[in-house]
């Protein structure tokens, strides 16, 4: 057991730390099996922003069998990537943790750790998955969440109205742009569930026998700078996520000139309006696409409307404005943990008097 002067001096270390930016920010992540997914590019993205500025960001995985992420490329290989089980790492007091909601089943094991806790919702449908039953992520010690969706936001703060919570977007990374060659007759296909891929694809070729060659590219498992590449030589991307909640492929799309025929998610994300050809059937995809295609081949483009909304679209989601967005709430989550020590350190010396 500390003494009194113990505690206070072991308070202004904390304090120090988080001054010279040496406490850690800790995200645990999953490994995907080398499976590209947006939600861990979007947890790199933010650790890579806080180290690039100064911070000490880690990525905190279960054990050392973790994956990685090679399908990143090596921009990422600066992250240090942490193992509880192996590397053991004791999680100090200045600290921050964020949970994905994807880990809510290890939430009752960090009540004890005493570091600034932030949860990070990703994706809506799954904040019950494994959240126990009647359970508050404040009963944990999480009151801060990061969401990326406006929608996603105000749907968090009806269930957990004690919560503080910021929004950060995925980045759209600049390696997305409109193609400077002739673009080919190649349909971008991104579909969550592969029995819906498979008959889109199959549907289509049945209905419009005359566009059999018209190829579809399936924009699953590639690593990011293929897919970047590949996305900007198709002629329109069809896109089907109902369980997502923000969608960066759309965004892809849209960055690099691509127009875009989707099925609107059972979330609406906040960027959705006359900036692609919108549908809440699913059964109309095939005929939409069929539409657009022959109308392409007659050589009639997109309007001018379309295409200045879908330049408008991406504005909010600027790399460097998400990435102030990132070093601004962070900042925040910061200067709130150096208040919370400071009265720690009042409180004790008021004991003494």
């Amino acid at each position: 057991m500390m003494n009194k002067d113990e505690q206070i001096q072991k308070l202004i270390e904390a304090i120090g730390r988080l001054d010279s930016n040496e406490s850690v920010i800790y995200f645990l992540t999953y490994d995907t099996k080398n499976n590209p997914r947006a939600a861990v590019k979007h947890i790199y993205d933010m650790a890579l922003t806080l180290n690039n500025n100064g911070y000490k960001a880690k990525i905190l995985v279960e054990d050392k069998t973790y994956g990685g992420t090679p399908w990143l490329g090596d921009t990422y290989n600066t992250i240090e990537v942490v193992s509880i089980k192996d590397d053991k790492p004791e999680i100090k007091l200045d600290d921050t943790i964020v949970v994905p909601e994807y880990y809510s089943n290890v939430l009752q094991q960090l009540t004890n750790i005493k570091c600034s806790k932030v949860m990070l919702v990703q994706q809506k449908n799954y904040i019950f998955e494994t959240l126990p039953v009647g359970s508050r992520w404040i009963d944990f010690g999480f009151d801060r969440v990061i969401t990326t969706t406006e929608e996603s936001k105000k749907y968090i703060l009806q269930v957990f109205p004690e919560a503080l919570v910021f929004i950060i977007p995925p980045i759209i990374g600049d390696n997305f742009s409109p193609s400077e060659t002739p673009i080919k007759p190649l349909v971008a296909i991104n579909c969550r569930d592969r029995v819906i891929h498979r008959r889109l694809i199959s549907e289509f070729y049945l209905k419009y026998p005359q566009l059999r060659f018209i190829t579809f590219r399936d924009m699953v498992q590639m690593n990011y700078n293929d897919f970047s590449d590949a996305l900007k030589e198709c002629v329109v991307s069809l896109w089907v996520d109902n369980e997502s909640t923000f969608g960066t492929f759309p965004l892809e799309s849209m960055k690099s000139a691509v127009p875009v025929i989707g099925k609107i998610p059972d979330t609406e994300p906040d960027w959705l309006s006359e900036n692609g050809m919108w549908t809440d059937d699913t059964n109309k995809l095939v005929d939409i696409l069929g539409t657009f295609l022959l109308s392409w081949l007659d050589g009639i483009d997109l309007t001018d409307e379309v295409k200045t909304k879908m330049k408008d679209t991406l504005l909010p989601y600027d790399t460097h404005v998400t990435q102030n967005n990132i070093l601004s709430i962070f900042g925040s989550i910061k200067n709130k943990r150096k208040e919370a020590i400071a009265k720690g350190i009042e409180n004790i010396n008021k004991e003494t008097e």
